[in-house]
């Protein structure tokens, strides 16, 4: 299973006197996005199995479980166990006493056979009835939370890894722009500072990529020193023209003046 981690958020609250008179609010640890990928597992040496890929949205740490292909469904509970086990003690126990009297009377002994019974099913099925509703609760916080499975996901990625890139390069080259020419090094440490004091996040700014993707635009260049420098906004859109992004949009509003 590989799963793609977005914001982790938690919080710790200590326990005090106070807080078991009133409300507290616990903001348990959530996963803002989960991508899941899996083979079923095979007896046989089967050369090609699927490959399935699913994408999930705010899960609960606690409850990563239910995403996976292979949950395992609740078993009796211990205190189920010694319900079971005492009640088929206490009506041996009852039933073997009553066998030893030579007077017992049949009937006594059916009714005690019978509750004894009848609790020990009593319990098996509403064991039976709570699995049922968990596998039903299971199955709706699967699908309220399921954003996408199979090529959607793998597409979904593939849009968030351009989308990633490009910013990359809109970020070096505004830097580039507004604070001049700079080295790889100087460079990649401008750009995490910006993000850094913008949005209070650190990351690990691939730099490289981003200097490859506008050198091969013809929008920066490096010199001899080593250091890199962009050409002005203008002649830059000139260089790159019209993107297929604008084209579509154009197109559109294209589309909505002539329907108006």
């Amino acid at each position: 299973m590989n799963g793609c981690l977005g914001h982790l958020e938690g919080a710790y609250i200590l326990l005090h006197i106070c807080n078991l008179l009133g409300k507290v609010t616990i903001q348990e640890p959530t996963f803002d996005r989960i991508i899941v990928v899996y083979r079923r597992a095979s007896a046989k040496k089967e050369r090609a199995r699927n490959i399935y890929v699913k994408h999930f949205k705010s899960i609960p740490m606690a409850d990563m479980e239910i995403v996976l292909p292979e949950k395992k469904n609740p078993g009796l509970t211990p205190v189920d166990w010694v319900k079971f086990i005492v009640s088929a003690v206490i009506g041996l126990i009852t039933v073997i006493g009553s066998l030893s009297n030579p007077k017992a009377d049949i009937r006594v002994i059916l009714a005690i056979l019978t509750s004894v019974v009848g609790y020990c099913v009593k319990t098996y099925f509403t064991f039976q009835n709570n699995l049922v509703s968990y596998q039903s609760l299971i199955t709706k916080s699967v699908y309220d939370k399921q954003l996408d499975s199979g090529r959607g996901t793998l597409l979904h990625l593939c849009d968030d890894v351009i989308q990633q890139e490009v910013k990359e390069v809109i970020v070096s080259f505004f830097i580039l722009m507004v604070q001049g020419e700079a080295t790889r090094q100087e460079l990649d440490r401008r750009c995490e500072e910006l993000i850094t004091g913008e949005f209070n996040e650190k990351c690990n700014f691939d730099v490289d990529d981003a200097l490859q993707k506008l050198q091969k635009l013809g929008i920066v260049a490096k010199d001899p020193a080593g250091k890199y420098a962009c050409t002005d906004l203008k002649h830059a859109n000139e260089i790159i023209g019209t993107t297929t992004e604008e084209v579509v949009l154009k197109a559109n509003q294209g589309d909505c003046s002539f329907g108006r």
